[in-house]
């Protein structure tokens, strides 16, 4: 209501000076007019109603996009300004901007974002570029770290690991109005007084390399994404030295969540690989990891796999998961370089895509052995949150992996389960809770040995509250205004 008012004021106050825009009616495409070509409806095999839905999200999915994409924003062109045409080593600087044009950006107030393209390596060990953005506190948080004060210079980092935000390059949360998860997690944090360090991942972003090499997204991977994350510590020392401490936190959601997960089994089978991120970590926080998408998500997943997977398995072939109608849906898909809803539409709901048992394959377990973190030796301590309403990240799979991995590897890692909540508001109704949890990393408090479980309690009924965000942040009249509209999810 506050910010209703405050846009009130500010159109009252443009009356007042004549200088009020002329009003615009509002859809789902006020920046795109994408419409599919025949050969693409041919390609898919999509019916006129299908088509038309399609479009009409793609279109909402450019409305999000700040500078027209990576596409259109030369920052992600490595071709162009880059600082360094021929990397030799991960964690290395390519470009760095310390400060960007946030106009296009749905940012809180007195937050400041930079972004950065540094160097990192994929599943087979290839040096690759990869892309991500750091939000700066209008103030840091003060902090009493294990070497000295903060000071108003130097600002705590949390490394915020994303969760499923595309497979393509205009997928990166970097270039995303609202960074993709707006007030969930980044914004909570900057506000909060942490420097945040959020790695898009390889393929995300940028997706052509400094010789033009392309660079997919090896989605779920999730060791080559923990390093990406790791490798962007690194490059934001190098850029940013005197702004952030030594001492990190890790955080992340669903995807996300696997990848700091990741972050904490990567620090832990070898310490000399990041000796010198190493004694920073101070702990990883996860929300909803996802430690069986692959087979537990396949008619998504697999379409999106084919595309990359003979880089891994030279042996793999499409045909092994997916029909002639799955091959052309994920070529086409490809092709648009499409986001979450539009796959969702042109895939995952799709019968045929898939041949009989493609899980009876064995890419399928092969690719979810490298995907799928836990029992495996991690770095701790660390806290899951784990929503018991989740649809799409399993409760009792996440507490198995859990209690598996924490009592054959050696404690320091918790379970808290919440109530009623699905996916996202598992991070919404616990906020003060694991804003604590961080704070308490760097104050150097000690956490409780041993694999604790537990379960939030809820002031009402947890049936009472309101389980699903139903709203979103788009533009609206004059570049500085925003409104809201009913969610389509």
């Amino acid at each position: 209501m506050k910010a209703i008012c405050i846009a009130l004021l500010a159109a009252a106050a443009q009356l007042a000076n004549c200088q009020l825009n002329a009003p615009a009616s509002q859809d789902t495409a006020w920046n795109s007019t994408f419409t599919l070509s025949a050969a693409q409806k041919q390609l898919g095999q999509l019916s006129d109603e299908l088509a038309s839905q399609i479009e009409t999200v793609y279109r909402w999915d450019q409305t999000q996009l700040a500078n027209g994409g990576t596409t259109q924003d030369e920052f992600y062109n490595l071709l162009v300004g880059s600082m360094n045409a021929h990397p030799t080593k991960p964690g290395e600087i390519l470009k760095v901007e310390d400060i960007t044009d946030i106009t296009p950006f749905n940012l809180p107030a007195e937050v400041s974002m930079s972004r950065i393209i540094y160097t990192s390596v994929n599943l087979n060990g290839t040096l690759v570029p990869a892309s991500g953005y750091i939000l700066w506190p209008y103030a840091a948080k003060q902090i009493r770290s294990r070497l000295n004060w903060s000071t108003t210079a130097q600002a705590p980092s949390v490394v915020w690991n994303h969760g499923t935000s595309g497979w393509f390059a205009d997928g990166a949360p970097s270039t995303h109005r609202s960074l993709f998860y707006g007030d969930h997690m980044p914004f909570a944090l900057a506000q909060a007084g942490y420097a945040v360090i959020a790695p898009d991942y390889a393929g995300l972003g940028v997706n052509a390399s400094w010789d033009g090499t392309f660079v997919p997204h090896q989605y779920l991977a999730r060791e080559a994404s923990a390093k990406d994350s790791l490798n962007m510590i690194r490059a934001v020392r190098s850029a940013f030295p005197c702004r952030i401490t030594s001492d990190y936190v890790v955080v992340g959601h669903s995807q996300g969540g696997a990848v700091s997960w990741g972050v904490s089994e990567v620090l832990a089978q070898d310490r000399s690989e990041f000796l010198d991120v190493y004694s920073g970590h101070l702990g990883t926080l996860m929300f909803a990891p996802a430690v069986d998408s692959i087979l537990t998500h396949e008619s998504l997943f697999y379409p999106l796999l084919s595309r990359f997977m003979k880089g891994i398995f030279p042996t793999f072939n499409p045909s092994d998961w997916l029909t002639p109608l799955g091959i052309a849906r994920a070529q086409l898909v490809s092709d648009l370089q499409a986001a979450q809803f539009v796959v969702e539409y042109a895939v995952a709901t799709v019968p045929g895509i898939l041949v009989d048992n493609p899980d009876s394959t064995y890419y399928g377990p092969a690719y979810a052995a490298l995907a799928d973190p836990g029992n495996r030796p991690y770095k701790g301590p660390m806290l899951l949150i784990q929503g018991s309403a989740d649809p799409v990240v399993s409760p009792n799979a996440t507490l198995d992996t859990f209690e598996s991995t924490c009592h054959k590897f050696g404690g320091n890692f918790e379970y808290m389960s919440v109530p009623g909540a699905g996916h996202f508001p598992g991070m919404d109704a616990t906020r003060h809770l694991w804003l604590s949890w961080i704070e308490d990393r760097f104050n150097g408090h000690p956490v409780q040995i041993g694999c604790q479980s537990s379960t939030v309690e809820s002031l009402l009924p947890f049936n009472r509250y309101k389980n699903l965000t139903s709203s979103f942040l788009d533009w609206s009249g004059a570049p500085q205004w925003y409104y809201h509209l009913p969610d389509r999810a």
